[in-house]
């Protein structure tokens, strides 16, 4: 009511009756009235409740938020979220060491548990190609559902939707992106990096890691800084890069977002030009670019148009879950909703939460029947491939387990440890469309109250995490050791796995709370923002 009364009094019609000279007292007089201790104060603790993480407002305050929207893909917003989870534990630990770098058994000191494939990708290895993969599939698998109406109203929606979803996706990329970009600049601007500075430049004792990201420059002046950000910010929006990737310097992890924007134009374009193709035709057209995209050695392409191939082949083999309401309606058992994404329309939403309770997915079900230690085994296959050990394909390296497999990847590949993750992406995103969300544990465990929730949070995390760490996050550990008397690398195994595991957890409640802060409060206002921008812009019919 402050507020409204503050900025809103035009409506009072003494007000608007005054003379421009009263309406500035009288403007200013409000003004003063709100900076009196009691307004302050109430004003203090809107500020600090908008910092508040969602967490804290339920626990301490009783705020539990709008009740989460539940779709029929919600689960590949939980694989989102954990991967996002991955992401930020992989920046972590090679900060630290080249754990699941190098493939298993390559030397004694490679023989870690935790190097095994399929182990090892809980904690390493490069995981943008899920990112990639799920936007790709979504995006066509929105328009196969209108395209498949076969009406002129379906051909008239799915231009609209192809226009409004091109139009809004840079800005959606890039508003968030440039915002926590210009504030990292300021901080490091205003010196709060240089303290970390030489510490973060230790390669020899604090941090051995084989990646060693450089760091952003601390300019002269403020003008050269932000001309710095913005020649940093010109390059992440070129799509037009001979490269693959572009790594800025003031934070290396957003590398992605001119990859996913360059795939996005990419699978649209493919999508446009097969828009009144035959089901089949676009299917063939999509894998025809999709091979050629990969003999361009663009990985980030054609990761996307794979995606856009899962959604085809899903929607021509129908609906997994009313294939099994046949068979059990015959067999006279109640079966359960539908909720494949190729029954109903992907936008439609509701309230309620999704079939399976919250804690449902740590009840495992054990394969029981032939068709589900088959899926058991592709499952096995998918994530074989998806932790195909980044310099696996090395020619000093043994590789051991992907020895024959490296005979497959052509020589002229530049991106060899690509092509195995890629392919293994696709088979994931497969096996999980063709699940059923009442028998299947991947599907209980993604659509989990804790997947769903780093989901939601999962780019606020993704661009939030570098700054972070940077700041406080990798300095941690090496307190606590410098506590014990010890340096990192002068410790016993034990004592330092621990210790990065307790800065781990450290860091990550960290990044959370800050994701959790950014996508309300920034994000979900940059979504507002550009709804009003393409309102201004767009033609209503």
């Amino acid at each position: 009511m402050e507020e409204k009364a503050l900025f809103a009094d035009y409506e009072d019609p003494a007000f608007s009756s005054a003379s421009h000279r009263g309406a500035s007292k009288h403007f200013i007089s409000k003004a003063a009235s709100s900076l009196q201790p009691s307004n302050a104060l109430k004003l203090s603790k809107r500020f600090a409740y908008c910092f508040t993480p969602q967490a804290v407002r339920s626990y301490c305050f009783g705020d539990s938020g709008p009740p989460p929207k539940r779709f029929p893909t919600s689960y590949l917003s939980g694989l989102r979220g954990l991967t996002a989870l991955k992401v930020f534990t992989f920046h972590w630990t090679f900060a630290f060491s080249d754990l699941g770098y190098k493939p298993y058994g390559t030397t004694e000191r490679y023989t870690y548990f935790l190097e095994l494939p399929i182990i090892r990708y809980i904690h390493s290895g490069f995981t943008a190609h899920i990112f990639f993969a799920v936007a790709g599939y979504l995006t066509s698998l929105r328009l196969f559902q209108i395209l498949d109406r076969h009406d002129q109203a379906s051909q008239t929606k799915a231009f609209v939707n192809i226009s409004g979803a091109l139009f809004r996706r840079a800005f959606r990329l890039y508003l968030p992106t440039f915002i926590i970009t210009l504030l990292f600049t300021h901080y490091i601007h205003f010196g709060f990096y240089e303290h970390n500075r030489p510490y973060l430049d230790d390669h020899e004792k604090l941090f051995p890691g084989v990646w060693q990201e450089p760091k952003p420059e601390l300019m002269a002046s403020y003008y050269a800084q932000l001309r710095y950000w913005a020649s940093e910010m010109f390059q992440l929006t070129n799509i037009f890069l001979p490269t693959t990737a572009y790594y800025p310097f003031i934070d290396q992890h957003l590398w992605s977002i001119l990859a996913e924007m360059r795939g996005s134009l990419c699978l649209y374009f493919v999508l446009m030009a097969t828009a009144q193709c035959r089901t089949y035709i676009r299917l063939t057209m999509l894998c025809c670019m999709t091979v050629l995209f990969f003999l361009w050695n663009h990985w980030e392409v054609w990761i996307y148009l794979l995606g856009g191939i899962v959604a085809q082949i899903n929607m021509i083999m129908g609906d997994p879950e009313s294939d099994k309401d046949k068979k059990s309606t015959m067999g006279g058992l109640l079966a359960p909703p539908s909720r494949s994404p190729s029954t109903q329309f992907i936008g439609s939403s509701s309230g309620k939460s999704s079939s399976t309770s919250s804690s449902a997915w740590i009840q495992i079900t054990p394969p029981t029947t032939l068709r589900a230690y088959v899926r058991t085994f592709w499952f096995l296959v998918a994530f074989y491939f998806l932790s195909y050990p980044i310099w696996g394909c090395e020619p000093t390296e043994t590789a051991i387990g992907y020895q024959t497999l490296n005979m497959l990847i052509p020589e002229w590949m530049e991106r060899k440890d690509k092509f195995y993750p890629n392919l293994g992406t696709a088979l994931l995103l497969l096996l999980l469309a063709r699940s059923y969300d009442s028998t299947s544990n991947w599907r209980r465990l993604l659509n989990s109250d804790i997947a769903q929730y780093m989901g939601k949070i999962s780019f606020g995390l993704y661009l939030t995490h570098g700054p972070v760490l940077h700041a406080v996050g990798y300095m941690i550990p090496q307190y606590i050791w410098w506590g014990m008397g010890v340096e990192g690398v002068d410790t016993t195994n034990t004592v330092w796995f621990v210790v990065l595991f307790i800065g781990w957890a450290i860091s990550l409640t960290l990044c959370l709370c800050v994701a959790d802060v950014w996508t309300r409060e920034v994000e979900g206002r940059c979504v507002k923002f550009v709804k009003k921008i393409e309102e201004l812009c767009f033609v209503r019919v």
